[in-house]
């Protein structure tokens, strides 16, 4: 994970980030849950949006011919956007980490970089239902909790809070015949102090540049869902900040969702003591004028454990635009490798 370059977003406005897990009532537009994090695949779909519009399609297209089976090095990797407290950086859950008997461990989504550290060095720390903060899906360290407390200057052993999501009612104005229609959408605000943070790497300072230029139209634009209501607004800074260190190891966890590159990868990946999730997706196309989705694929989900070979692992995966689209739509399924040595605890 060396030559990576930190970047944390600091959200002016709140967040949604859309689950696809479909319509959660009648008539609703599927916008009642948010992600609190954001997956590498959105953020680089966002970007290239914007580039069509910054720079050109044509332009767009000669970056992305970089992502080719043959290419030596991609032109830019990515993290998924995980979520940071003041100067502790949080990451998911090894899902080879589990703890019997304790329901609490499941519900874990986040874990400092101490913490993970520790896990994927194959020394995890003793768990403890008390060192648990955020209702509970995110674990930090007792020295870890009592900092955060300082920082956001809470005087009661109150929960500490990093982020908070909120249910909002919406109205759509129909046609003079058609009437109003109520639905809601669920939002995710960020403590002070507090925001996403994701790790990039580049083949050359200048795509560098570009990708900063981009990201700063985007913040100013937003990212996620409901940006015509002002969601999704960031600015973004480079920390100096250390990235942990990783030892090579013939498993390892993913920081982004990721697509195998073919059958036969995908059979080495599932080789040995691993553990994943799979998650479906699709997505609105919102650049056709009109309510259409991409075609479904499935993902393996950021924290999944798998056997590591040596290979580059994932592809960018193409074909998943609509029938009547006249673009071709991609989306981004590289994983962004951590060696690990921990076993189940």
């Amino acid at each position: 994970m060396g030559n990576s370059t930190i970047y944390r977003l600091n959200f002016q406005t709140q967040l949604h980030i859309g689950r696809d897990t479909g319509a959660a009532q009648v008539g609703s537009l599927g916008l009642e849950k948010t992600e609190t994090y954001i997956p590498a695949d959105a953020i680089f779909s966002a970007i290239c949006q914007t580039w069509t519009r910054f720079y050109d399609a044509e332009n767009l297209t000669d970056f992305l011919n970089g992502y080719t089976e043959n290419s030596e090095q991609l032109p830019f990797e990515l993290t998924s956007a995980f979520p940071f407290a003041s100067d502790i950086y949080f990451y998911p859950r090894p899902l080879t980490w589990t703890v019997k008997n304790s329901k609490a461990s499941k519900g874990v989504r986040f874990v400092s970089q101490s913490i993970f550290q520790d896990i994927i060095s194959g020394n995890p720390p003793k768990f403890s239902e008390d060192h648990l903060i955020n209702g509970g899906v995110v674990w930090v360290s007792p020295t870890e909790r009592e900092r955060l407390r300082e920082i956001m200057s809470l005087k009661t052993p109150n929960d500490v809070t990093i982020w908070e999501t909120h249910t909002r009612p919406r109205v759509t104005m129909g046609s003079q015949n058609a009437g109003s229609q109520i639905w809601h959408v669920q939002t995710a605000q960020f403590n002070t102090h507090c925001g996403l943070w994701f790790a990039a790497k580049f083949d050359t300072d200048e795509t560098q540049q570009k990708i900063e230029t981009l990201l700063q139209v985007l913040g100013d634009s937003g990212i996620g869902g409901e940006r015509n209501a002002g969601y999704g607004m960031f600015d973004f800074t480079k920390p100096t900040h250390e990235m942990l260190t990783v030892a090579p190891s013939d498993r390892f966890m993913t920081l982004s969702r990721m697509c195998p590159k073919s059958p036969e990868q995908l059979e080495k990946l599932l080789t040995g003591d691993v553990a994943y999730n799979l998650t479906a997706l699709s997505g609105r196309m919102t650049d056709t004028g009109s309510d259409t989705r991409r075609k479904k694929i499935n993902l393996f989900t950021e924290g999944s454990v798998l056997h590591a070979d040596g290979e580059r692992v994932g592809r960018l995966v193409d074909g998943l635009e609509p029938d009547d689209c006249s673009h071709p739509v991609y989306r981004y399924g590289f994983a962004w490798q951590v060696g690990l040595q921990g076993t189940a605890q």
